[in-house]
């Protein structure tokens, strides 16, 4: 009886600790009701292994902008939603549980991207870290405009290539220099994962990516 127990009051003494670090983070900068709300979808989120950080910026933000609380509620409700939409898509795609990860995929559905595409990210192989780096740049695509399709195929691309963190972060800003010169959000990105893709296939251009070639040595001296 014991042992069956223990159990369910670790469980309590967890759910615990989680409210009172949250009530910690909230104290003095959101009005109690959102407080309440947050300790009780934050307590459920990190029970099912999901984060809690978007849920406590999401309350901070709204009330340092004056937002009603009934909005701000909604908004809190929309983002539980979404986090368990995320780890599910993730799972879906062969990635274990990653709070980071978790987090960056719902920042993509906020963003208007939805759990397959979160999935088809996370079917590219890319690991945890290049991956949450991916499904945050997937998400400042889509707010810039990018349709679905374009978007998890540009991203795709860089991926499945391997390209570091700071090639993938460039994407946003080189897709806003294209449609700066005239295309749509769904012709750059186009455009950008078609060259990303030959790339891949046929490797860097001449002198991109090789090194310095070794510099020639003289000819001996005449005798």
């Amino acid at each position: 009886m014991i042992a069956l127990l223990a159990i369910p009051l670790a469980v309590f003494s967890m759910q615990e600790g989680a409210d009172s670090a949250i009530a910690r983070r909230l104290a003095g900068r959101v009005a109690p009701q959102i407080a309440s709300l947050v300790a009780e979808l934050g307590t459920a989120a990190a029970a099912s292994g999901l984060p809690v950080d978007p849920l406590i910026q999401k309350a901070i933000e709204g009330s340092a902008k004056g937002v009603p609380a009934d909005r701000v509620a909604a908004a809190l409700r929309l983002i539980a939603l979404h986090l368990d939409t995320a780890a599910a898509a993730l799972r879906d795609g062969g990635l274990p549980s990653d709070t980071l990860a978790i987090a960056a995929g719902e920042f993509a559905i906020s963003a208007g991207l939805s759990g397959s595409d979160i999935t088809a990210l996370a079917r590219t192989g890319a690991n945890a870290a290049a991956l949450t780096v991916g499904l945050r740049v997937a998400g400042t695509l889509a707010a810039l405009g990018v349709p679905p399709a374009e978007d998890i195929g540009l991203v795709s691309v860089e991926l499945r290539a391997g390209e570091p963190a700071s090639d993938l972060l460039l994407l946003p800003a080189n897709v806003q220099a294209e449609m700066a010169k005239g295309a749509t959000a769904a012709q750059a990105a186009a455009g950008l994962a078609r060259a990303a893709a030959a790339q891949a296939r046929h490797g860097p251009p001449p002198g991109h990516g090789q090194g310095h070639p070794h510099p020639s040595r003289p000819p001996p001296p005449h005798p």
